[in-house]
């Protein structure tokens, strides 16, 4: 097969391996996940090809801005083995939401480092930035998230699709399998403010952020993207509370309303003894 040649996502539900962390409980937390994809008409697909990301982002490019150059495998490098993108597809196998994450090595660095440097966006930044453009981060968490990271990204919505629910599921699902295939340190995202001011960030469970990260004459001319992030343990525990909320809903489903007892009924019970 030619290399240039994008090869088709695989089911997720069918090639997915729990690796680090707590294998059961992220085994059923997928399993119950891909379930609630499915009742609502969806399927998710994984690839190792972030070209993939570059294809579906140009031909949605009316709902859809530019592609941050930290997930374009034409600027950056990315391996296999250190990056994944979920996509989700409707019954006419059409693509209708996107998220990826690819593997940071921070180990003497820092966040804030790399991003100023644009080392995040650039395999040779001197030769692939532009002229004017340039990274100002003034988030403190940033200068003490390194090691493994985890950055997730990529992720839109269909405008039909906004609303329905894949927002509760689509960023939890990413930041589980990154953790599981790689065991980060930290995942983190870049999120604009939008995000915060319509509260999106609880719906996609994300809740520490911190501004800024001032992105100028790059993909876009000017954007302000808050910093989110969550640790480890962090992750472990969310993976707890999505299958207790599910448990607890499902539970509430179960239960059937007490009927009223008949007229009849009342009046028995209520007659005296002679």
């Amino acid at each position: 097969m030619p290399l240039d040649i994008i090869r088709e996502p695989s089911r997720f539900i069918e090639d997915f391996r729990v690796g680090s962390g707590r294998r059961q409980e992220i085994g059923r937390f997928f399993l119950q996940a891909d379930r609630e994809l499915t009742e609502l008409g969806l399927r998710l697909f994984v690839s190792r090809d972030l070209r993939r990301l570059v294809e579906v982002n140009l031909r949605h490019r009316d709902s859809w801005a530019a592609l941050m150059p930290a997930f374009d495998p034409a600027a950056i490098d990315v391996h296999a083995h250190g990056a994944f993108m979920f996509e989700l597809r409707d019954a006419r196998h059409e693509v209708v939401a996107t998220q990826v994450s690819r593997l940071l090595d921070l180990s003497g660095t820092s966040l804030k480092a790399e991003l100023e440097s644009l080392r995040l966006f650039y395999r040779d930044p001197a030769k692939q930035a532009g002229p004017n453009e340039r990274i100002e981060v003034t988030a403190p968490k940033a200068e003490e998230i390194a090691g493994r990271v985890a950055l997730t990204g990529g992720l839109w919505y269909r405008p039909d699709w906004r609303g329905k629910g894949i927002s509760a599921l689509m960023p939890r699902m990413t930041r589980t399998f990154a953790h599981t295939s790689w065991d980060p340190d930290t995942v983190i995202s870049f999120v604009e403010q939008s995000a915060i001011d319509h509260r999106i960030v609880q719906q996609y469970h994300l809740p520490d952020s911190e501004p800024w990260i001032l992105i100028r004459d790059s993909y876009r001319p000017a954007v302000d993207l808050y910093l989110t992030w969550r640790h480890r343990a962090d992750l472990v525990t969310d993976v707890g509370f999505y299958l207790a909320d599910l448990s607890s809903r499902r539970e509430r489903v179960k239960e059937v309303p007490e009927t009223q007892n008949s007229p009849e009924l009342v009046r028995q019970g209520k007659r005296r003894r002679s």
